[in-house]
């Protein structure tokens, strides 16, 4: 990938932390301001889903040499991060949502072990799957 396109990738990557962190910095000086905790579940699902869809895409172009059927996790990923805005406000959506991304980084561990995804994409997944996932839990914790 081109060094720009490298470096937009980063970028709109550590842009999309952000909701996540405002949701939490909401939910706790804020949380009767808005209705943090629904927002921070969607967005959470829809970026989980996305995440899927990347590795949907990499099924398309790799599939013969990918360690495990991505269209089957993939899609059952999408579905149980769906599955989070069904729950009942609490803890509930925000914990399921962090094991959809923990799930998502380990599938992406795999893909670097079998270079069907590059070094600098999969420190980025790590690190922006770290940030995400401890936002989850802090929002887990103040809804409690």
């Amino acid at each position: 990938m081109p060094s720009n396109s490298t470096q937009a990738a980063r970028l709109l990557t550590y842009a999309g932390i952000l909701p996540f962190a405002i949701g939490l910095t909401g939910q706790v000086f804020a949380p009767t301001a808005a209705p943090w905790q629904q927002w921070t579940a969607a967005y959470g699902a829809v970026i989980a889903a996305f995440i899927a869809g990347i590795h949907w895409a990499v099924h398309l172009f790799f599939g013969e040499r990918a360690p495990i059927n991505l269209l089957l996790s993939s899609n059952v990923l999408a579905l149980a991060a769906l599955g989070a805005l069904l729950l009942p406000d609490g803890p509930g959506p925000f914990r399921l949502l962090i094991l959809v991304f923990l799930a998502l980084v380990l599938i992406d561990r795999r893909l670097r072990k079998a270079e069907l995804i590059p070094e600098w994409f999969y420190r980025l997944r790590l690190q922006a799957s770290a940030a995400v996932s401890l936002c989850l839990l802090g929002m887990a914790v103040a809804v409690m």
